[in-house]
């Protein structure tokens, strides 16, 4: 159980770390929200009172997201505050007691956000899994998928300024970031199948589910609201849809119909530490399990873009096991921006 001093602290860093990625007004949101909770507002209760791990349950990401659904639902008090990029102590405390209900209800889960920008950063391990397993096809399986966004990666066109990926011209969506370090492997991997899971998913084709996502992009980043908006309309057009289940439960389906033609890769990114410490003992018991049966034409490949030891971003990981490889093979490819908005390869 977290104590109100560690609780605050984890909404002061919270703070510092939305500035970092390009989110003044939400840092200066919730730097009110650390002054009012520190003062005992009346609807800070629940949160100082919260039982589990404040920073690992992204507490202030949860209080931020169902303000900006109120927003979104048409508040016009709080649209006003947030339409200026300014918000006062007593719009925050007059906001969080209107919509008190609101906010338990976001409390209850942790935040979404499933930004397919983060193919940006996944799009180097799967054109590095092509060129590993030439002339194989890649079958797709994603764990925390949330609405499926980057279910569509190889679907997406990709600018990073010195090179481009993908057809724009056909692409539902093109994806922009920054180039570091080496080029990755020239190769054109083809998805034969695609599955992804989630415990809560949501679904593109719903008004609510769409609300609900969208309220965890940062209000004052109208490209990343805009870049989801586009992604979950292909998304509905292409009928995309994530299976509700629990990870291991779901890999252990799809390990059990793997194709015999194509490598299976499962992949998941800012989604570990939300995973429960069993099952994720569970899963990889399971690759683990599955990479001692790999064949020269089913190869097998673990890619996950997870917060590590990198102080600037989360890392980019990926452990392929092949016939001369049944032990399985892990490298570091790179380091990416939580966004997507940049990229540092790190493979020769």
């Amino acid at each position: 159980m977290s104590d109100p001093t560690s609780i605050i602290l984890a909404f002061r860093d919270q703070a510092e770390y939305c500035r970092a990625l390009g989110s003044p007004f939400t840092g200066t949101l919730l730097d009110l929200a650390v002054e009012r909770l520190a003062a005992g507002a009346a609807w800070a209760a629940p949160i100082l009172n919260w039982r589990g791990d404040a920073r690992a349950d992204a507490l202030a990401l949860r209080l931020a997201g169902a303000l900006h659904r109120a927003v979104l639902e048409g508040d016009p008090l709080l649209a006003a505050c947030y339409a200026a990029r300014q918000i006062t102590a007593e719009d925050l405390d007059a906001a969080l007691t209107r919509h008190g209900m609101l906010l338990a209800q976001y409390l209850q889960s942790p935040p979404q956000t499933n930004d397919p920008q983060r193919s940006a950063v996944l799009l180097g391990g799967f054109l590095q899994i092509a060129q590993a397993c030439p002339g194989l096809a890649l079958q797709t399986c994603e764990i925390g998928a949330s609405a499926g966004l980057n279910l569509s990666w190889d679907t997406y066109a990709y600018d990073y300024a010195g090179w481009q990926h993908g057809d724009a011209a056909a692409a539902p969506l093109t994806l922009h970031s920054r180039w570091g370090g080496p080029r990755p492997p020239e190769s054109r991997p083809q998805v034969v199948a695609r599955a992804g899971c989630d415990v809560a998913p949501l679904d593109a084709a719903s008004a609510t589910d769409r609300q609900r996502l969208l309220s965890y992009i940062w209000a004052d980043q109208p490209e990343r609201l805009q870049r989801v908006t586009q992604a979950l309309d292909h998304g509905e057009t292409a009928g995309i849809r994530v299976t509700r289940a629990h990870a291991a439960d779901f890999l252990a389906a799809q390990l059990d119909s793997r194709r015999p033609d194509a490598v299976f890769v499962l992949y998941h990114s800012i989604v570990w530490q939300y995973v429960a410490a069993a099952e994720r003992q569970r899963i990889t018991a399971l690759m683990q399990r599955a990479g001692k049966q790999v064949t020269a034409t089913a190869p097998l490949a673990w890619l996950r873009f997870e917060p590590g030891t990198a102080k600037d971003g989360a890392e980019l990981t990926l452990t392929l096991w092949t016939g001369e490889a049944r032990a399985g093979v892990t490298e570091k490819l790179g380091v990416g921006d939580y966004h997507g908005r940049w990229v540092r390869w790190e493979k020769d």
